[in-house]
């Protein structure tokens, strides 16, 4: 096949592939709405209030550089990670884990005013582990805990955007 023939099929599927509407998975068009938003907290990349501003930003938002130049401030006042056994085999190693991650969340539109609304949320997930192998299990615990704090800063997100 020429090249000039290749180069012509490669730009024609890529020309129906951006125009269906193709995203890549995790891809988030955000509402400008959300443009002039601050997050409290956001400098440690490792709780929610970091994860929140690293979506924000990879998807398009302008976030606010400080708290008085924003229109709307957001803070995580509090994030905890809680963990029971659910079952246990003969021996009392762990078979089932409940992890539950609880966040209160304030938002506050600064030209109001008012001392903002504070909403808790709750995301409860369940782990299976089979056999001894406890640093697979700890690995598997972190991973989880890293999700969760995805799922929810997608939530709090859709949130933002359901008040626009």
């Amino acid at each position: 096949m020429p090249l000039l023939l290749r180069l012509l099929w490669i730009g024609l599927l890529s020309g129906l592939v951006a125009g269906c509407g193709f995203h890549l998975k995790g891809y988030q068009q955000l509402s400008p709405a959300l443009n002039g938003l601050y997050i409290f907290g956001f400098q440690n990349r490792d709780n929610l209030a970091g994860l929140l501003y690293d979506n924000l930003r990879g998807g398009g938002a302008v976030l606010a550089d400080d708290a008085d130049s924003a229109w709307l401030t957001l803070q995580v006042v509090e994030e905890k990670f809680t963990s029971r056994v659910l079952s246990v085999d003969a021996g009392g190693k762990a078979l089932d884990k409940e992890l539950r991650l609880s966040a209160l969340i304030r938002a506050r539109v600064v030209e109001s005013g008012e001392p903002g609304v504070e909403q808790r949320l709750e995301l409860v997930r369940q782990l299976s582990f089979s056999g001894d192998d406890e640093l697979g299990q700890r690995n598997e615990t972190e991973l989880m805990k890293h999700d969760m704090r995805n799922e929810m800063a997608g939530q709090i997100i859709r949130r933002l955007e359901a008040l626009n």
